[in-house]
């Protein structure tokens, strides 16, 4: 037997389908022929396993006798739209809301081209799920009730505005109508352009009210006109500041979330948007636009030139201020490098409010230079080559040269002040180490108790040494100062400071001039070195040539690290100065990822538990604008010769100056404006403190210890981190606002009858006020808390240091600057949290908050205040 359906149109239907066991046949016949050939091929058949459906869009009295006699009940089935809908959600009944949408069963018959519906539960077919097969097979749209941002991705789909067409009329103005009452104000206006045939322009103009109602620009006659004129564009609707902050938010979450490579062309309409409601100079509220980000670069240089002009505390809040709001601008994010040219200006804007650092005498010049002048030389050179905007790189520019003129009035008096130190034939003084001293007072006393790596760097500044070991921990080393002085060795170049002289020095443990053979032999046969060297293995030093085979750690190198009889070993590293003696045009930023058999040779020695020194023969004097002045020189910075003929000249003998021809006196150069030779990336063998003073540092792998050394206090100034304290603000008390305790309800005292019983709770005392702290550390809650904490308890000097320095920066620090508050090595910070979060965190209460990825330490102090009930009675002894 054969069963005839009627339908309209012919659809990508199967060829066969399966009910009960029994496998049927669909064919389409547009006429009775067609039927009767049908019925003819199914007769031929087995009727006892196969069947046939004909589909066919004619009616039961459009067909002859003969064939109706064939057909199932004799008759040609017109099923209702939803008795078909039914059995394609194989429902037994549906939501009775659904009658008033006449046109959604043929759409949903329709939308089954597209794939079988899923089977609905307990059998019922719901008025959101019909909704939502809908909006997904014609609009694309994958929920049922889409709010804004879903619609404003919906917009962004190509061909957004034609998937409306694939639906009748009546079901385009219920689908509209449907989609505004779900998708709240913000939704509606989405809709409005959409009406306005401007689906395309939803994101934009949503990125564009981010603009036009930004709260700093209330009261803005520009943006209020801007705001009316904004109604064309959604079919003249009213945009109230509800709604338009609403879709503003919306459109923002949209573009974070697709990320601002897909959004990118949306960001760019709503900036030609802006030009087009005549409000482009007010794109700077913006966060997200591509103008916005301009405007507040320009607005960074103009506070970064005035503050370089006359360094004061207003200039330099206002910097402040320009450079969060540059960099809170998401597009930063993709520019990695232009957002740290506009944090290490604004570090530079924070330094030029320091006392200026006398030059004299040279030991605090020196360390100086190692503690704070380095971290001045990493951030200025970060602004070589400006910005792509004019307006920035002049302000860099303006910046540098403010730098270099302050750094030369200490550059004179330095070279003088080591022309007097020269000549009396000085040695090791507290943090300064002559590198012809390093084997004998360094390195010998690590090798009596660890096997020892002497790695030099060759041309190694200070200042390129903390950016290359500026995340050390990462790759297992922390670096350990002695334990009497508490802060980094520094190294003090030989005369000239060029590699004949200095290295040789270095590595031969005396004042010496040489090549790399006298290198080695100096190094092997160093007594200091010997005394704790197993006899055949000698100390043993290797040079560039050494240290690869084809590209990679020569085996060699490998096996002499790892061998623990070998106790002493040396190698010569020389890409720093390699690459400085070039003149290319490349950004350099030193990372020790980039340099080639570096970290093979670091983890070598981390995984032989070798202690690493690092140090370096001279450093360089980066080049910034220097000007070449005519001589006989023999090197970029230095000439033989007694007389100091120009300005820019001084003459310096005896001590530790060593020449080839015996006369041990030199003439160089002293400021940071000039050299001898053609241009360089750096130059050395002049007097600046940047070629002087080399690092000495001493690094162990992570968990290890070194008898007579501990680990490292943060490296970088205050200055790096944080602002300094304004004057203005010393003494002046903020008040915090009362916050309700989390974790523990007020509970009422017998007889008490008050409501609001948390309103009594005291106010947190201002965070300059030194009485709170105290007054929290001797309650009664506090003492209570210590001793839940037993053994990892804070002692209460400690706590109270801690709870200073976050009440001194309004309660939030990053790890790096409250370390150095602290005085204390980094790599200890993270137990000291933990035990001050046990200790604070009353009922687990958020009072200390870390946050791991940010790297922040974050204090409420009004929550501490409230929760140790600070200036509550009850909470004294």
């Amino acid at each position: 037997m054969a069963l005839a359906i009627r339908s309209k149109s012919r659809q990508p239907w199967p060829e066969t389908l399966i009910q009960h066991g029994r496998q049927f046949a669909l064919r389409w016949c547009e006429s009775s022929l067609a039927i009767r050939e049908a019925l003819c091929d199914a007769e031929r058949n087995d009727p006892a396993t196969s069947g046939l459906v004909v589909i066919t869009p004619l009616a039961t009295h459009e067909i002859a006798e003969d064939i109706a006699a064939r057909l199932a009940r004799a008759r040609i089935f017109q099923p209702e739209g939803w008795d078909i809908v039914r059995q394609l959600f194989q429902a037994k009944e549906t939501d009775a809301r659904l009658g008033r949408f006449a046109w959604m069963p043929q759409c949903l018959i329709d939308g089954a081209a597209q794939g079988p519906y899923p089977p609905v539960a307990n059998g019922f077919l719901g008025l959101e799920t019909a909704w939502q097969e809908v909006l997904q097979r014609f609009l694309k749209i994958p929920v049922a009730r889409p709010d804004s941002v879903a619609l404003l991705h919906w917009s962004m789909t190509p061909g957004a505005d034609g998937t409306l067409g694939l639906l009748p009329a009546a079901a385009r103005a219920d689908a509209m109508r449907w989609l505004a009452e779900t998708a709240g104000k913000a939704g509606d206006l989405v809709l409005g352009c959409v009406d306005a045939g401007r689906t395309t322009d939803a994101l934009p103009l949503g990125l564009v009210c981010g603009v036009v109602f930004a709260p700093e620009g209330e009261g803005q006659a520009g943006l209020g006109q801007a705001a009316i004129r904004l109604e064309r564009f959604v079919s003249d609707k009213h945009i109230g500041v509800p709604e338009g902050r609403a879709w503003a938010r919306a459109a923002e979450q949209v573009v974070r979330t697709a990320g601002l490579e897909a959004a990118r062309a949306a960001l760019d309409r709503a900036d030609a948007l802006l030009r087009d409601l005549r409000v482009a100079e007010f794109a700077h509220f913006s966060d997200l636009l591509p103008a916005a980000l301009d405007q507040r670069l320009q607005d960074f240089a103009l506070a970064l030139a005035a503050h370089v002009a006359e360094p004061t505390e207003a200039n330099l809040s206002e910097v402040e201020r320009q450079a969060n709001r540059v960099l809170r601008h998401a597009l930063m994010a993709a520019q990695p490098p232009r957002a740290e040219r506009v944090e290490m200006a604004r570090r530079l804007a924070r330094w030029m409010l320091t006392v200026p650092q006398p030059a004299t005498p040279l030991h605090g010049a020196v360390t100086w230079q190692s503690d704070e002048g380095a971290f001045v030389d990493w951030a200025r050179f970060r602004l070589l080559g400006g910005d792509e905007l004019p307006e920035l790189s002049q302000a860099y520019g303006a910046c540098r040269e403010a730098l270099i003129a302050r750094r030369n009035k200490f550059a004179k008096p330095f070279a003088q002040a080591l022309i007097e130190w020269n000549a009396n034939k000085p040695s090791v003084d507290g943090r300064l180490v002559p590198v012809e001293s390093v084997l004998e007072h360094v390195v010998g006393p690590i090798a009596a108790t660890h096997p020892t790596l002497l790695l030099v760097m060759d041309g190694l500044s200070i200042s390129i040494f903390r950016e290359l070991f500026a995340r050390s921990v990462s790759h297992g080393w922390a670096e350990m100062v002695s334990s009497d002085l508490g802060q980094p060795l520094v190294g003090v170049a030989a005369l000239p400071t060029v590699t004949e002289v200095s290295r040789a020095s270095l590595l031969s443990g005396r004042l010496t001039l040489g090549t790399a053979a006298q290198e080695r032999t100096g190094f092997a046969t160093h007594a200091a070195l010997l005394a704790h060297c197993r006899a055949g293995a000698p100390p043993r030093l290797f040079h560039k040539g050494d240290l690869t085979d084809a590209t990679n750690l020569a085996p060699e190198v490998r096996v002499a690290i790892a061998d623990p009889h070998q106790r002493v070993i040396g190698v010569v590293y020389n890409a720093v100065d390699d690459h400085l003696s070039g003149p290319d045009q490349l950004h350099q930023r030193w990372s020790l990822e980039d340099l080639r058999l570096l970290l093979p040779l670091l983890r070598e020695a981390r995984e032989a538990k070798r202690v690493v020194v690092i140090t370096a023969d001279h450093g360089h004097l980066l080049d910034d604008g220097t000007t070449q002045v005519s001589s006989d020189a023999e090197s970029d910075r230095w000439r033989p010769g007694k007389d100091g003929r120009a300005p820019h000249e001084v003459a310096v003998s005896g001590g530790r100056v060593v020449t080839s021809d015996g006369s041990n006196t030199v003439v160089c150069l002293w400021g940071e404006s000039t050299r001898y030779g053609g241009r360089k990336n750096g130059y050395h063998g002049g007097l600046s403190p940047q070629e002087v003073t080399v690092p000495l540092s001493v690094m162990v792998p992570l968990g290890m210890n070194l008898p007579g050394w501990t680990p490292a206090p943060p490296a970088q100034p205050e200055w790096w981190e944080l602002p300094p304290i304004p004057k203005s603000k010393e003494t002046k008390s903020v008040e915090a606002q009362p916050v309700r305790p989390v974790g523990r309800k007020p509970t009422a005292q017998v007889g008490q009858h008050r409501l609001f019983d948390e309103t009594e709770l005291p106010l947190a005392p201002a965070p300059g006020s030194p009485d709170w702290i105290s007054a929290m550390l001797s309650g009664t809650i506090y003492a209570s808390q210590k001793q839940l904490a037993a053994r990892v308890a804070l002692p209460d000097e400690k706590m109270r240091a801690l709870l200073t320095a976050l009440a001194e920066r309004g309660g939030k620090l990053s790890r790096a600057a409250l370390a150095q508050r602290l005085s204390l090595p980094e790599i200890r910070l993270g137990g000291m949290l933990s035990a001050v979060r046990r200790m604070l965190n009353v009922d687990q209460a958020p009072v200390l908050v870390i946050d791991e990825v940010a790297g922040t330490v974050e204090l409420n102090i009004a929550l501490l205040c409230q929760q140790f009930r600070v200036g509550d009675s009850r909470n004294q002894r």
